[in-house]
């Protein structure tokens, strides 16, 4: 059995590294994209929140018109 110098594992190693590095997003595009995800998320709640506030203001003030004087 021949023994494999470290020299001859060189190229699949970057043939490793090519392929990884084409298919796998960087670091950098990673974190952008959970930032977008994070805004989003916030942007949401806060919409929601408004929503909330609006319909619930609509409901007392149709309860008020309703009762009687």
């Amino acid at each position: 059995m021949a023994r494999r110098r470290p020299v001859d594992l060189y190229v699949p190693l970057d043939a490793l590294h090519i392929v990884l590095a084409w298919l796998l997003p960087s670091g950098a595009v990673v974190v952008g994209a959970l930032g977008q995800f994070m805004l989003a998320l916030v942007l949401l709640t806060v919409a929601f929140g408004v929503w909330l506030r609006l319909w619930r203001s609509r409901k007392k003030r149709r309860a008020m018109g309703r009762a009687p004087r």
